[in-house]
């Protein structure tokens, strides 16, 4: 029990250390461009104290130096420790230690360890091969690119490797599960069940899809489309 609170305070008083040494690159380099909408709260961020110890980017960082444990285990290198890049508007515009645990901790724990230490986020081509696929529009494949699948065409399970590593799909109906790496090349474990797809709009029937399929043709339909066609017959007789 006292080696582990000893490595503990060793620990401490190692990153307390090194948010007094000097990153290669200022953290203040990676601040937002002068036209962007959020450049407030993304200011914010980026002057956080947090950034002392949880560097924005590993390339602030000289070889033997400890941050490189919380850029890995707690650092986000591509939309920051508090989501303020994680799309056009940021995760949160309350820039705290809070919003960093909620993003970093418990949203996205691991990210750089997960895409960057062991996954290839960063390389400049991926690779995706399926072993075996069932679902889809074709009900199995067997040893297929899986990168040139369309979006819309992909199976409820699934084996095979991505970059080289493997990974395991299976999502039919609500369930969503994955083990492995995925496309982008990030390392992911995920189970859940996804409402989104109960919320889904079923197939449009054949005849909708016949009328879509030729524009400028509209097609009469049930009683009250005969009872006009009548009329109309009707009326240019009489003309």
């Amino acid at each position: 029990m006292r080696n582990a609170f000893r490595n503990a305070a060793l620990a401490s008083s190692l990153l307390l250390l090194a948010s007094c040494a000097a990153y290669k690159v200022p953290t203040n380099a990676y601040g937002p461009k002068p036209y962007d909408p959020y450049w407030a709260v993304r200011q914010r961020a980026i002057e956080s104290p947090i950034y002392n110890y949880v560097p924005r980017k590993r390339e602030q960082l000289k070889p033997l130096d400890v941050r490189w444990l919380s850029w890995c285990f707690v650092g986000n290198e591509d939309d920051g420790i508090f989501g303020e890049y994680a799309a056009k508007a940021p995760y949160s515009t309350n820039i705290n230690f809070g919003t960093f645990c909620s993003w970093s901790i418990l949203r996205n724990p691991t990210h750089n360890f997960s895409s960057y230490v062991i996954g290839s986020s960063d390389w400049k081509r991926h690779y995706s091969y399926s072993v075996i696929g069932v679902g889809g529009q074709k009900p199995v494949r067997v040893f297929s690119n899986a990168a040139k699948w369309p979006k819309q065409d992909e199976p409820f399970f699934d084996i095979g490797f991505n970059d080289f590593k493997p990974y395991l799909k299976f999502n039919p109906w609500i369930s969503d599960l994955f083990f492995g790496w995925r496309k982008s090349g990030s390392f992911e474990i995920k189970v859940r069940a996804d409402l989104k797809k109960l919320k889904k709009k079923p197939p449009s029937d054949t005849l909708d899809r016949n009328q879509e399929s030729e524009p400028g043709v509209t097609r009469p339909a049930g009683r009250e489309g005969s009872l006009a066609t009548g009329a109309r017959s009707l009326l240019s007789r009489e003309h």
